[in-house]
């Protein structure tokens, strides 16, 4: 009996050196039915190893299926309550809705959004958007700096987050809120795509790389602390080794095969110390865009300290130095 369990050890460590993780669950179970197997084990174990096999199975297809339908709750924060607004920083703006197409049976929702035009030495237009987490309450820091660069601004919101209309987020409806908040720009306001950059933060820089990827006649786009794809970001958790998270991820964000297509300019932005989405992501995205690049590296030991870039004056020299480029401001 102590020979044959051996044997089963030594198996399993076998298998978890030649195979990737996301098998381990599977080979484990398959070790546990082989050792149940056993006459020894049947006879003395055989019905309470039954059951706790079969509890196993159960406790990990319902995990599976969590993982599939609610995939949206365990990777987006919004949040509904605005922490400021731009009036806390002595900025005119405009609060407006952007309405977004539904199918034909249902009125559209609408995007609670701020417009901030800058009415003296204006550089150009700029739509910002924010990350998965929180609302654009939290961006009014971000966007005082912008503005101060020569930007009108669009801080555009999504639906489900904020005082936006609509249910919890998806991969499709950001995209669709981008979309939207563009059209804005351009249909409402009547502002020409090539006097148009795209900022995006965080899963918004993934957003705003998929949006340019449909208008290339946008003057450019700007990501900052941005991952290279939703699958990547997964793999960096302990829970990638227990499921196999990447067969059931559906929310992919797969930035690094759209970024290869760029031809407009593209400015990469990423903090040196960025805790939740490492640098070495920055680095990938940029090696891979194919068309006019740059690439800021500003020293930050958080995610969300959005701002930090803003406090170098190197930085904020290049990021201007950009913009005017793109916008063929002399």
């Amino acid at each position: 009996m102590v020979t044959y369990f051996i044997t089963l050890i030594s198996q399993l460590l076998s298998l978890i050196n030649s195979t990737n993780h996301i098998w381990l669950p599977p080979i484990v179970t398959f070790i546990v039915i082989k050792l149940i197997c056993h006459r020894h084990f049947r006879r003395r174990w055989g019905a309470l190893c039954k059951r706790g096999a079969l509890l196993g199975v159960m406790g990990y297809i319902t995990v599976f299926i969590l993982l599939w339908t609610q995939q949206p709750r365990l990777l987006y924060r919004p949040t509904h309550a605005l922490q400021t607004t731009p009036e806390s920083h002595n900025l005119h703006y405009e609060d407006v809705w952007i309405p977004v197409a539904q199918d034909k049976q249902s009125s559209p929702e609408h995007l609670h959004s701020w417009w901030l035009p800058k009415t003296k030495q204006r550089m150009g237009t700029l739509l910002y958007l924010h990350g998965a987490g929180l609302n654009i309450g939290f961006h009014v820091t971000q966007v005082h700096w912008l503005r101060k660069l020569g930007f009108d601004v669009l801080l555009a919101e999504y639906r489900g987050y904020g005082l936006s209309e609509g249910g919890f987020p998806t991969e499709r409806s950001f995209y669709e809120d981008a979309e939207a908040a563009l059209g804005y720009l351009t249909d409402g306001l009547g502002i020409a795509a090539n006097e148009i950059v795209v900022y995006g933060h965080s899963l918004g820089g993934a957003i705003a790389i998929d949006l340019a990827s449909k208008h290339p006649n946008l003057a450019g786009v700007i990501v900052q602390n941005t991952f290279t794809s939703m699958s990547a970001m997964v793999a960096r958790s302990v829970y990638a080794r227990w499921f196999p998270v990447q067969a059931i991820l559906h929310q992919r964000f797969e930035s690094i095969q759209k970024v290869r297509q760029l031809q407009i300019p593209i400015l990469f932005i990423h903090s040196t110390g960025d805790p939740l989405i490492p640098l070495y992501m920055g680095k990938k995205l940029y090696k891979a865009a194919r068309g006019p690049k740059d690439f800021i590296v500003y020293k930050a030991n958080v995610h969300h300290n959005a701002v930090g870039v803003f406090k170098e004056s190197a930085s904020v020299a290049r990021l201007k130095q950009f913009a005017r480029k793109v916008l063929s401001v002399s």
